[in-house]
């Protein structure tokens, strides 16, 4: 059951603060521009050298291949090396808290809405004048219990203005949380596929060593027999010499690539040692690759909406600094006990009371105030321009990509041919050296050629790999990566009721 107390039975300046209260609250206004979504600005398409290429590769981009792009390698220790970047990257970890931080800069902001009430005790011993407070005049004890509470009312929408801008941050920091982890994985992907591939040329390097070796052994054994001369000795040393020099470079890289690997997924380069230093395949390509087009990209790019939600922050600033040269209306009341008995502290003829209204303003400030205006109305047209590039920048992202990995594509399979080539003309030279056939130049010559086919080959397969993961990158894929089910990453919680969503996509 409930009991509703009329109106009439409160006393009258209790109704009279409740009616100015309700009044106020009536005329209330919102100040500032209303937020604008960007309106679509994409192309309808890729420019004409994009699209052709875009067309060699793959008519639209899947959803869930662009997720979990990693997944399409197949390589259980890049598949384990995402999970510990996603659980363990430092620079994520930090992102998170800020998450966390503008969650609460909401909370905060959120607070203004409501009353504010302070408690105050107080044992004091004073002088007074006589006759202050009636008999209290003289040196006496003064003991003091009360409280004050204020409410604020947002009479110009200064409030409700910051909530807006409150959310419009915390979603801001969420995608750029997973713009980071879209850009970390990215990151991985290539240094994994380096060390792989420097790991692959190694490998080339050291067959190079042993065939180099092998030859100098044959030039040797001719020499003591007179069928080669000490030129073609010391030529074939050279060459073995500078085969071997070759992998001093290629381990300091190799080692420069695990450690940066190591520092992505939160540890020292010792904790990875015996997951990264065993040479492991070489990253194999995908089946097929993703192009989409340029508005897909717009919605599926968290650092697009990352820019948005940065507009709308920046644009709801406005309305604040515009309320805040408006006057200011509070509803105070002020109450407690006042007794120099400590004892009769609560009877209640000690009991006071205070209540009204206060309004404050600014007179003059110098134009400090407007000036605040012509900030945010400033930070908000930069907001603005950095979406603009953000958008340019994602459309130039993916169309290097499609038109490296196509370039690349076709320069690879010139060059296998040539590996071909060169392992077919380094056979017939050192079958006819050994017959007496043909002079130790040509083997030198064969020899060169193939170690160089055998790297360029080696370096234009990571090219490929390298260029499929940008694509992948570009067109807003692997930020997915640690999100729970509801669509939230698991630091980020949830996105306060109402707002526009962290897991949503902004308009295009």
């Amino acid at each position: 059951m409930s009991v509703t107390t009329p109106f009439a039975a409160f006393p009258r300046r209790a109704r009279l603060l409740a009616a100015t209260a309700a009044l106020a609250l009536t005329a209330a206004c919102t100040l500032g521009p209303d937020y604008q979504p960007p309106k679509a600005d994409a192309p309808a398409t890729w420019s004409a050298t994009t699209t052709q290429s875009a067309m060699k590769i793959q008519a639209s981009a899947d959803p869930t291949v662009l997720a979990h792009w990693w997944t399409e390698f197949h390589d259980p220790t890049l598949d384990k090396l995402v999970a510990d970047v996603v659980a363990g990257n430092l620079d994520l970890k930090v992102a998170e808290q800020r998450i966390l931080s503008a969650r609460a800069q909401r909370q905060q902001a959120a607070a203004a809405q409501y009353p504010s009430v302070k408690g105050e005790t107080a044992a004091m011993r004073n002088r007074l004048p006589p006759g202050t407070f009636g008999q209290l005049g003289g040196t006496n004890n003064i003991f003091l219990a009360g409280f004050d509470a204020s409410w604020e009312l947002d009479l110009f929408g200064g409030t409700r203005r910051s909530i807006e801008a409150a959310d419009a941050n915390v979603e801001a920091g969420i995608e750029n949380r997973r713009s980071m982890v879209m850009s970390m994985l990215a990151e991985l992907g290539t240094d994994y596929a380096a060390l792989r591939s420097l790991q692959a040329r190694t490998a080339i390097a050291n067959e190079n060593v042993r065939l180099s070796q092998e030859t100098r052994d044959l030039t040797a054994a001719k020499y003591k027999v007179g069928l080669a001369t000490e030129l073609q000795l010391a030529e074939a040393d050279g060459q073995l010499e500078q085969q071997k020099a070759v992998l001093p470079t290629l381990a300091t890289q190799a080692a420069q690539r695990a450690h940066a690997i190591a520092t992505l997924t939160g540890r020292t380069p010792a904790d990875v040692d015996g997951l990264l230093t065993t040479a492991g395949p070489e990253v194999p390509l995908p089946p097929a690759l993703p192009a989409s087009l340029p508005s897909e990209v717009v919605r599926a790019r968290p650092d697009i909406r990352a820019a948005e939600r940065t507009m709308a922050a920046t644009n709801a600033e406005i309305g604040v600094r515009e309320a805040a040269r408006f006057p200011k209306v509070s509803l105070g009341l002020i109450g407690g006990f006042l007794n120099p008995d400590l004892g009769k502290l609560l009877q209640g003829d000690s009991f006071g009371w205070s209540v009204g209204p206060t309004v404050s303003g600014n007179i003059f400030d110098g134009g400090r105030l407007k000036a605040g205006v012509k900030d945010a109305e400033a930070q908000a047209e930069q907001a603005r321009l950095t979406y603009r590039k953000t958008v340019l920048t994602a459309f130039q992202e993916v169309e290097d990509a499609l038109v490296a990995y196509t370039n690349e594509r076709q320069r690879n399979e010139t060059l296998h041919r040539a590996l071909d080539a060169a392992q077919r003309a380094q056979d017939r030279a050192r079958s006819q050296y050994r017959a007496g056939l043909a002079d130790f130049l040509s083997v030198l010559d064969a020899d060169r050629t193939l170690a160089t086919s055998k790297d360029a080959v080696a370096q234009s397969d990571y090219a490929l790999v390298q260029q499929t993961i940008a694509l992948y990158k570009a067109l807003g894929g692997g930020w997915q990566a640690g999100e729970t089910g509801a669509g939230e990453t698991a630091a980020a919680d949830t996105v306060p009721a109402g707002s526009h969503g962290g897991a949503g996509n902004p308009p295009a």
